[in-house]
């Protein structure tokens, strides 16, 4: 495997966030990050509807990102005149989940593949970091989501005494077993055992998630049987890091990212525990060192490994 150098230049593009615009998925959350950390990050960046009648605001040369997703808001694709996002020549496609009906019509050089790091990231043939990675055969960049908030914005640690757990987002199950349903309630037991009272909130504003993330007495992120065994990194560890809450996972990949402050733990019950037994400037210290170990998976690097990776800026070293 080739290591990649991060030392390069990189040239910014106008960016186009394709769906979710207005439709519900829990994948609008990556768009809605893209759309607004490339505003902060000053790149020309408009996010539209995957509707046919926005192929106008299309121009040559842009850098269209866009993912191929379902649900009861958005019906799946069944052929290829589903689609409405155009194939053009003059611009390029970073493309998550699209089926190779599409992709298949495409010129190589145009577009990346762009996948979540797990497990099989690691057979890419281009290292870039610990959790992000480039397969140069399939085109394909692997990185986590990462958090939401740019390294500037982190916010300051806290420490908890109440008796509150919120949890933002899904519990949730499917045919395959791949949700967190079970581990969620190993999750409940365990707060029960410290008096500690678990709340779930869905579809609240961002600000809301950082206020009571930050209003946790711990903000653990527990992840199913299945994400825990292929080592997929939620985008939640990241972010409960960065409003100011220690990351109590059960993902051990997140390991050799956090080093020695990574809090290793056999059981959810045991997790709990050791996040409970820290005392405030314990707690404090090891949020910190955590917050400097996840500065490069904002959404900073996301794009910039984005633009680059469709430059040719990475493949061209080797």
């Amino acid at each position: 495997m080739l290591t990649y150098n991060k030392h390069t230049n990189m040239i910014p593009k106008r960016i186009v966030i394709w769906g979710l615009r207005k439709k519900y998925h829990t994948h609008r959350h990556i768009h809605q990050a893209f759309f607004k950390n490339a505003q902060k990050l000053k790149y020309d960046v408009i996010w539209v509807e995957d509707e046919k009648e926005n192929q106008k605001h299309i121009q040559p040369g842009d850098i269209i990102i866009s993912a191929e997703v379902y649900g009861k808001m958005v019906p799946k694709k069944v052929t290829f005149s589903d689609y409405n996002l155009p194939i053009r020549d003059d611009v390029k496609y970073c493309l998550h989940n699209f089926q190779t009906m599409f992709t298949s019509k495409l010129k190589q050089e145009n577009f990346i593949n762009l996948a979540v790091y797990n497990n099989d990231s690691e057979k890419a043939d281009v290292r870039i970091d610990t959790a992000r990675y480039f397969d140069t055969k399939t085109r394909t960049l692997h990185q986590p989501w990462g958090t939401d908030l740019l390294a500037h914005e982190f916010k300051k640690p806290v420490y908890r005494k109440n008796r509150f757990v919120f949890w933002i987002g899904s519990v949730w199950n499917n045919p395959l077993n791949q949700g967190n349903i079970q581990q969620i309630e190993e999750l409940k037991i365990a707060l029960r055992k410290y008096k500690l009272t678990f709340i779930r909130l869905r579809f609240i504003p961002d600000f809301l998630n950082t206020f009571f993330i930050r209003l946790s007495r711990i903000a653990p992120a527990i992840s199913g049987h299945y994400q825990v065994e292929v080592n997929y990194l939620p985008c939640r560890v990241f972010k409960n890091i960065s409003y100011g809450q220690l990351g109590l996972t059960n993902v051990h990949k997140f390991s050799d990212i956090l080093g020695d402050s990574f809090i290793l733990a056999e059981t959810i019950e045991q997790l709990v525990e050791k996040g409970i037994a820290l005392n405030k400037e314990d707690y404090i210290k090891l949020t910190e060192k955590q917050q400097e170990c996840i500065k490069k998976y904002t959404y900073k690097e996301s794009i910039e490994y984005i633009v680059k990776a469709l430059s040719g800026e990475i493949e061209n070293q080797f």
